[in-house]
């Protein structure tokens, strides 16, 4: 019996996605301790030409150009500072005490994440996944809240070599990346209309902040990632139930904001 591989995409589609996202970013995991964020946009790629063809690429795409997200960029760098500063703050207010800036250039940073950095997965979480998922649960009670947890679950797993080879910590995939994280992303997402570069912005701010800001060492450290992910948490959920579990998503929305004012 002749298998279609093409049929089985566009059956399961979804799980075709996270499979080929793990296969396609986590090649390189034993030569540079890292992942592929690309990986995740390309099985977008291939996934979207398979199930929905020209039609479903100029969808994604339009998604993947859409800055029309206006004063959210400014939203998403005040969500990440606050993060930061929250996570600092409570832990100096604990008792902690900062063991010194980074060893490393700025400037370098910046670029090397630019270009390799993890906000290059979001077109393929948030350009595809999120909506996708957001629109086959749109009829179901919280449906928003069990794409986003899916979405995130699914941006979880892909993380867990970085956890294996010790370039990350298991809360960071385990619970940040489901939990924190991919709330406020699909809330950024829904609440500009579907901007893609406002996730990218918002993943490459966090990333950046997160590797330039004064580290914590010991018991400290320990405190530190405690406090961290208990605010992580809180502001997650009183995100959720602010939006009344929807996360900023409406029934009527399409994935891509559409300006009809004359």
């Amino acid at each position: 019996m002749k298998i279609s591989i093409k049929k089985i995409v566009i059956k399961y589609p979804i799980i075709t996605f996270f499979i080929l996202s793990y296969i396609l970013s986590w090649a390189l995991i034993s030569l540079l301790r890292g992942l592929l964020p690309q990986g995740v946009a390309l099985a977008a790629v291939i996934v979207i030409a398979l199930t929905t063809g020209r039609k479903g690429l100029r969808e994604f795409w339009s998604r993947l150009i859409n800055f029309r997200a206006g004063y959210l960029f400014l939203v998403a760098l005040a969500i990440i500072v606050f993060f930061k500063l929250a996570d600092i703050t409570s832990n100096i207010l604990a008792g902690g005490t900062f063991g010194g800036l980074p060893n490393i250039s700025f400037v370098t940073v910046a670029i090397l994440l630019l270009f390799f950095g993890g906000q290059w997965e979001e077109p393929g979480w948030t350009g595809y996944a999120l909506p996708t998922l957001q629109k086959r649960f749109a009829k179901v009670k919280y449906g928003p809240l069990i794409a986003t947890l899916i979405v995130g679950a699914g941006r979880g797993i892909w993380h867990l070599p970085l956890v294996l080879v010790g370039a990350i910590p298991w809360y960071d995939a385990v619970l940040f990346s489901p939990f924190v994280f991919q709330p406020f992303i699909s809330w950024l997402y829904n609440k500009s209309g579907g901007s893609v570069p406002l996730v990218i912005f918002f993943h490459y701010m966090s990333n950046l902040l997160f590797a330039i800001s004064p580290v914590f060492t010991g018991a400290d450290k320990q405190m530190y990632a405690i406090l961290y992910m208990a605010v992580g948490i809180m502001a997650g959920l009183a995100l959720v139930w602010k939006t009344g579990f929807k996360l900023g998503y409406e029934d009527s929305f399409s994935g891509v904001k559409t300006n009809n004012k004359k």
